[in-house]
């Protein structure tokens, strides 16, 4: 997504929008397709109330255009002209007072409205990349970090050892991001929908973004960490098979991550290494294995959350959909 305009015209600033046979022809159900505009509207005020407190008080609707093949939410360049011309028919000037509407009369040539704005979703694009590339939003310790000879920037470095170079200014950002913010946004990816969020650098000439697949899901869905116990009729020792989906390998631990249900079981091979199960990655399929309800720290069968030491893992997706791991 670097180095060109985004699709639909350089007259369009940033996209949000889902991809993949489940919106190939540009359909979400009624529900799905509120839950997403929800979470488009509480990802971007959170970060415009991040770069503008001022946009606490502002109304504004967001454009959405059914295209064949995904389902996308548009804003044009001069997208802030209009929210704030309609903020100021619905009153909102109350609120801003002349300063708003000295904004308004400027043509925003002076003031830097526009790049409030543009900054807000330049801001949420990247803090989505740094979850990605570091597998998780709750973590917000940085633990491998090289700070580049610019200044501006610092490598993060993954747990698979791929670094990205990140803006500073986007690191607190990230740090100080609530861990469900994005829960709307990816509640409804699956396997066949991924979701893009991508904006476009008028003055650089380029454009940036990110796609989150369903093998990142979790990382933008919090677990739930009560005292219910997940699974109960999972006992241990019990032998099971699973359907579900694979979303990440790490040799360190020897383990995998298991969507199951809703939720990510870690699993580890009853023997040899998890690499031996590397074509097996981003796949859906089938877990054979026993239940591990083992407390580490007591040794007694409480866990409330089941591991599973497998045996088999066996894919139900088709050949060329299968990745690599290492």
């Amino acid at each position: 997504m670097n180095e060109h305009s985004l699709e639909g015209g350089e007259d369009i600033f940033a996209q949000i929008k889902y991809e993949g046979k489940l919106v190939e022809d540009g359909y979400l159900d009624a529900k799905k397709a509120g839950e997403a505009l929800i979470g488009i509207d509480e990802a971007l005020r959170y970060f415009l109330y991040k770069e503008d407190s001022k946009f606490r008080n502002v109304e504004f609707e967001i454009p959405v255009k059914i295209k064949k093949g995904s389902w996308v939410t548009e804003f044009l360049a001069n997208f802030d002209a209009i929210l704030i011309k309609t903020a100021l028919t619905w009153g909102a000037s109350k609120y801003f007072g002349s300063a708003l509407s000295e904004m308004a009369k400027s043509d925003f040539k002076e003031v830097g409205f526009k790049d409030i704005f543009k900054q807000a979703f330049k801001a949420m694009t990247w803090v989505l990349k740094i979850a990605k590339h570091l597998g998780t939003l709750t973590k917000k310790k940085f633990e491998n970090i090289n700070f580049t000879k610019n200044s501006n920037y610092v490598e993060l470095i993954n747990e698979d050892g791929i670094i990205l170079e990140v803006p500073v200014e986007y690191l607190e950002l990230f740090a100080n991001c609530p861990d469900d913010l994005f829960v709307n946004l990816a509640k409804i990816i699956e396997s066949e929908r991924e979701l893009i969020v991508e904006y476009n650098d008028f003055e650089n000439q380029k454009s940036d973004g990110v796609r989150i697949g369903f093998s990142n899901k979790h990382i933008f869905i919090p677990n739930d960490e009560d005292d219910e116990v997940l699974f109960p009729e999972l006992e241990h020792d019990m032998y099971v098979e699973l359907v579900g989906h694979i979303t990440r390998g790490n040799e360190n631990s020897n383990t995998i991550g298991f969507m199951y249900e809703g939720h990510i079981l870690t699993c580890y091979p009853e023997k040899g290494n998890v690499k031996d199960f590397k074509n097996k990655l981003f796949t859906n399929c089938v877990l054979k294995g026993y239940v591990d309800r083992i407390n580490k720290k007591t040794g007694d069968y409480i866990e409330k959350r089941p591991r599973i030491k497998f045996i088999e893992i066996i894919s139900i997706e088709p050949e060329d959909k299968q990745q690599k791991l290492f």
